[in-house]
């Protein structure tokens, strides 16, 4: 492993890591370029598992999984999805953060669009924490480069070890699942549609695994733009001014009623 045994890596130099993507049959070329980069510079690496379809992603997520499951025997499973940046860099922080033990599941920070009637997507951090209420909330403000504990987190950029794929197959229900649909499903849960990657979080919480997210593993997500770390601050900042603009015209609103109503009184 040589200069990557010096910054920290947890990874075992015997363990192996099988790349697994779904696309709709074409990719961001960054994202390719990217990839390459990373097949030519690291050991690690396994197999790489590539579905293409369309339709229902859940579908394909758990392809990829029974795929790696019964094709390969690597000992964790990177998804990484195909519109997005991912780094050599990025790449070597995920691996050292990892471990079969203690850190058998780790996310980047994928940066989703969410359409909020702006002009441009709003940039939010698909990792998330339990509020009171049950309801996961995306964590904002988070420790830079530092190793967070998350409830929940997308699939865009995961490292998951082999073991907890076993775990979802033993509580498979053999009748309908079976080793090949145990993994991911989206449906409705308290009243709100949960997609397939929270529901999956929520079910290997539920058999005890605790999820973190790497926030120096920033990934770019191309949807009508671009969206990263960056966006997201400058959104924030954005988002700031328009508050306060709003107090103020608001405050001033409030002056003139209340000198208003002094009139009238004084009348």
């Amino acid at each position: 492993m040589g200069a990557l045994a010096h910054e920290g890596m947890a990874l075992k130099d015997t363990e192996k890591i099988t790349i697994g993507i779904c696309s709709p049959g074409y990719v961001v070329t960054d994202f390719l370029t990217s990839l390459l980069d990373v097949a030519r510079s690291q050991k690690q690496l396994g197999q790489f598992i590539s579905l293409q379809g369309s339709g229902v992603i859940s579908r394909l997520r758990n392809q990829v999984v029974a795929t790696f499951m019964e094709k390969t025997t690597d000992d964790w499973l990177l998804q990484i999805d195909t519109d997005q940046r991912f780094t050599v860099n990025d790449f070597k922080k995920l691996v050292a953060a990892a471990d079969a033990k203690t850190r058998p599941i780790v996310s980047a920070v994928v940066h989703g669009g969410w359409e909020v009637g702006e002009a441009y997507l709003e940039p939010v951090p698909c990792i998330f924490k339990m509020g009171e209420d049950s309801g996961l909330y995306a964590l904002h403000d988070y420790e830079p480069d530092s190793i967070v504990e998350v409830d929940a987190a997308g699939t865009g950029a995961i490292l998951v070890h082999r073991s907890v794929f076993d775990r979802f197959r033993k509580e498979a229900d053999q009748t309908h699942q079976g080793d090949k649909w145990c993994y991911y499903q989206d449906m409705p849960l308290h009243k709100e549609w949960i997609g397939e990657d929270l529901l999956w979080c929520i079910r290997a919480k539920s058999f005890g695994y605790k999820i973190y997210a790497h926030t120096g593993v920033q990934m770019e997500h191309q949807r009508k733009n671009w969206v990263g770390i960056k966006q997201h601050q400058d959104f924030a900042r954005f988002r700031r001014a328009r508050l306060q603009s709003e107090d103020q015209i608001h405050g001033d609103s409030d002056k003139q009623s209340d000198s208003n109503n002094n009139k009238s009184i004084n009348s």
